[in-house]
């Protein structure tokens, strides 16, 4: 498989996705704002939720990839599973004692019994049945009883990583929780046989410099065409890391310019996904607040080795020169000023295209998408009643990994 995003709307040939188990079952009132939860989902229904988004896109041709089938399959290679185990349980998580125990335990373990340790996590009452002395138990795990605490996050896959082009950005993630993630994606994408054979580039990620606090998550990534990429500066991606990607970029691939877009650091706009998407070749869903007092650069190599950094004078300015475009349809979000409000919250501009001009979006938010169809956008509506409460949506949940050219 040969990797290749060179927009967002491109027809939506092959996505990674993962079906959301026991991790989120591990969601209590004690830990959930730890593991970045406002809420608790009900598992049984989010993963019927799940399955009907999953439908939707292979309805539409889409192949859809689970994470946890290819990392049981990367699970299967022992040197693979080695290198894993020992970036996740290390002597600083676990104490020595119980972290090699576990990785001399793991390494004996089906492949399956391992995915479910990486993903779910390891609680202190379950050292037993790895054959640890329970005397350890209190010493090593913390104040929710995790040894290994559960990634709930993977349900958004998102933003662990993101192909830009045919170019791998090893996202580094903005917090504890979400860590792992990152070791998890490489293992699949530098191991599975889907991916052998096919030299990948990597932007960001690989380098001794790349890592926290550069962070930079893949809700801030979009993708415009083959020489723009919009990004989001804000509450998970910082400013640092984006200039390091936009050097690489500039340096290594076709991309010629950056759109850097400032956010308010809020929960409600943690990404820039979730105020704006794109939904056909000259159209986007975005939340209103965006358009007016948003700071937005537009940055482009100098010649010189440098940079150009220049100011524009709105976003819709900014997407304009990008995209070489007489004019944009900027449509916001529905309802008066509170639903807008409400919708944006509930993740109505967080839109994921699976072709131009059709797009999958939650059905609660019911103005935003009559406002989208009333502009000729195809909207296949999801019930959401679970999912929506992790704060992510249909864009959230996905990490394409190929999209057509536009035009085909």
């Amino acid at each position: 498989m040969k990797p290749a995003i060179n927009s967002e709307i491109g027809v939506l040939k092959t996505v990674l996705v993962h079906r959301p188990g026991i991790e989120i079952g591990r969601i209590t009132p004690d830990n959930k704002e730890a593991l970045l939860f406002d809420d608790l989902l009900w598992l049984e229904r989010a993963q019927d939720e799940h399955d009907a988004f999953v439908g939707l896109m292979t309805d539409r041709g889409t192949e859809v990839l689970y994470l946890d089938q290819l990392l049981y399959d990367v699970m299967g290679q022992l040197d693979v599973r080695l290198g894993v185990l020992e970036s996740v349980l290390t002597r600083t998580q676990c104490g020595p004692a119980v972290s090699e125990a576990l990785v001399a335990a793991l390494m004996e373990a089906p492949a399956r019994h391992v995915v479910d340790v990486l993903v779910g996590g390891i609680m202190e009452r379950e050292l037993g049945a790895w054959g640890i002395d329970p005397v350890f138990a209190d010493l090593v795990a913390d104040r929710f009883h995790h040894v290994l605490s559960p990634l709930p996050n993977l349900l958004f896959m998102r933003d662990n990583a993101s192909w830009i082009g045919s170019n791998l950005s090893r996202n580094v993630l903005a917090t504890p929780a979400r860590h792992r993630e990152s070791v998890y994606v490489a293992a699949i994408y530098d191991h599975h046989p889907l991916f052998l054979g096919q030299p990948t580039r990597s932007v960001f990620g690989a380098s001794r410099g790349d890592v926290y606090p550069a962070s930079l998550e893949g809700g801030d990534v979009l993708v415009l065409n083959d020489l723009t990429v919009c990004l989001g500066i804000g509450e998970r991606t910082t400013p640092a890391a984006v200039e390091i990607l936009a050097r690489r970029l500039f340096d290594e691939t076709d991309v010629e310019q950056v759109i850097a877009v400032h956010l308010p650091h809020a929960r409600a706009l943690m990404h820039l996904d979730t105020a704006l998407t794109m939904v056909d070749r000259s159209t986007f869903n975005v939340f209103p607040g965006l358009l007016t007092g948003t700071a937005v650069h537009v940055v482009r190599a100098n010649g010189e080795g440098g940079l150009s950094v220049v100011a524009a004078p709105s976003l819709e300015a900014a997407l304009l020169d990008a995209l070489g475009l007489s004019s944009v349809t900027l449509l916001p979000t529905g309802g008066d000023a509170i639903g807008r409000l409400r919708e944006q919250w509930d993740d109505g501009n967080n839109t994921l295209a699976l072709a131009p001009g059709v797009v999958v979006a939650y059905s609660r938010n019911v103005e935003t998408n009559a406002r989208l169809r009333e502009h000729g956008v195809e909207v296949l509506e999801l019930d959401s009643s679970e999912l929506c409460r992790g704060r992510g949506g249909s864009r959230c949940m996905t990490q394409p990994i190929v999209r057509a050219p536009l035009g085909q």
